[in-house]
């Protein structure tokens, strides 16, 4: 494997402006540092003459990878943006790059020496090859597991469906294959970054997160809150928008409403909320705002999706919606529709 920074590009060209040591500005970080105010003081001048400098820094580096898998790495500070600017990316470029599960990995402030890691979070303290092998081994090798390729196998393409044009991704066939259930389950489980112990309750929403959460809940002995329509009372509701397929459907109404069981949460509760699919979001949405209403706050909330679909910016919604701060943990990560 090899490593790429949009960084480069910018540091190459301060070096031909500047007579700087190239190679001690892409490997010595105490000479990085020595220059970082020209280095910055350069590259704010580019951007002045070249506003979409960075857009342009990162695609050519994935035009340079286009027959390789590609694993993004940010900086927390810098992913609330970083969304949009994804989506941007050429969609012949998008078709060509194989997403693995948990694609982008969010990385807090570099420091001395990670403390902690996850798929969606790590903080480090110490630069060199222990914290870069603790990383690799605790937060990447596990995206490339035998189980989450097999568990992708069971995803069925279907061309040209619900209309001409989209390749629909049957992620409820998961549930139909032999075996299919019973490995997701332990996928959820096992994956997730909290503690089971310590969870009120598991939410999922009609129809696709009824199949998984209610597996997933009997597992870990966790209560099971169903959100959906037409709950006897007393409920609490919200709309709900129709996901991105139903809306392509001639007789969709557009619009319904989602409830759950006034009382069926407590306050104050832990809450992991089990999808199937994270799309567009606008689900997700209407089901955390149930769970807000509930007097659930977002640190006591943790999303898990069995599959996500970047094109369609759900994160992003989530962020501007205010939900940027809750934890999503993804298995699956699709390209296309």
């Amino acid at each position: 494997a090899r490593k790429a920074s949009i960084s480069d590009a910018t540091k190459r060209e301060y070096a031909a402006a500047t007579g700087a040591d190239l190679d001690a500005l892409l490997g010595d970080c105490a000479y990085k540092e020595q220059h970082r105010p020209a280095l910055t003081a350069f590259f704010k001048e580019q951007m002045r003459q070249q506003p979409q400098l960075p857009e342009k820094h990162f695609l050519n580096v994935l035009s340079d990878a286009a027959d390789m898998d590609v694993l993004l790495v940010k900086r927390r500070d810098k992913f609330a943006g970083s969304a949009k600017s994804m989506i941007m990316i050429d969609m012949t470029m998008i078709a060509r790059m194989t997403i693995v599960a948990a694609m982008v990995v969010i990385v807090s402030q570099i420091r001395q020496h990670w403390t902690t890691a996850t798929v969606s979070s790590l903080t480090m303290k110490q630069r060199g090859t222990t914290w870069s092998e603790g990383f690799a081994n605790k937060c990447l090798l596990p995206l490339f597991h035998k189980d989450l390729e097999r568990l992708a196998s069971m995803v069925v393409p279907v061309p040209d469906f619900p209309r001409p044009g989209i390749e629909f991704r049957h992620v409820l066939n998961i549930a139909q294959r032999q075996g299919g259930l019973a490995l997701c389950t332990s996928l959820l489980r096992t994956r997730f970054k909290g503690d089971w112990v310590k969870v009120g309750a598991v939410a999922c929403c009609e129809a696709g997160g009824f199949v998984y959460a209610s597996a997933l809940a009997q597992q870990v002995d966790v209560p099971l809150a169903l959100i959906r329509g037409k709950l006897p009372p007393p409920t609490v509701s919200v709309k709900k928008p129709s996901s991105h397929i139903s809306c392509s459907e001639p007789n969709d109404v557009g619009r319904k409403r989602i409830e759950r069981s006034q009382d069926l949460i407590p306050r104050g509760a832990s809450v992991v909320v089990i999808g199937d699919v994270l799309a567009t979001g606008k689900t997700l949405c209407a089901v955390l705002q149930l769970l807000a209403e509930a007097g659930i706050s977002h640190e006591n909330i943790s999303i898990m999706v069995v599959a996500e679909f970047p094109i369609h910016c759900g994160r992003e919604l989530l962020y501007h919606r205010g939900f940027g701060a809750i934890s999503i943990q993804c298995l699956l990560v699709f390209d296309g529709v």
